[in-house]
């Protein structure tokens, strides 16, 4: 019974090392080489999220489609969405017949005390398309 509970528990910590390092870097898909963003807030109260892909090749289309901010109170688990940047409205979210491509958004109004990630949906095309979610805190 004690080899089966601590099996067990080797089991558990290895699955969830394994989610942890996932979110590192998006790498290795048919049209994305590596993909990554950060969560920075200033001292003014700005929250920039700043991102970085590389293609397989020289892609099409190369960038963020989508990025969701979202924000967590002091003491409470839960995140929300504040504000939602989407390439339509934002031409600096893609690069056009390039093999990497880096950008920018940013947003005022950033509270003390709280936490900020985005949600990055990156997206490459040649041809055809990939799209990976991005979890950057």
């Amino acid at each position: 019974m004690r080899k089966k509970v601590t099996l067990t528990a080797l089991l558990l910590i290895f699955i969830f090392s394994i989610s942890a390092v996932a979110n590192a870097a998006v790498q290795a898909s048919e049209y994305i080489q590596e993909a990554r963003a950060d969560t920075n807030v200033n001292s003014q109260g700005t929250v920039t999220v700043a991102f970085r892909i590389i293609g397989t090749d020289i892609m099409d289309v190369l960038g963020a489609k989508t990025i969701i901010l979202q924000e967590q109170a002091p003491n409470s688990s839960q995140w929300t969405a504040i504000a939602t940047y989407k390439a339509a409205n934002n031409a600096n979210m893609l690069g056009y017949n390039t093999a990497t491509y880096s950008s920018s958004v940013s947003y005022s109004g950033a509270k003390s005390g709280y936490s900020y990630r985005a949600k990055v949906y990156f997206y490459s095309e040649k041809g055809g398309y990939d799209m990976v979610e991005y979890i950057a805190d």
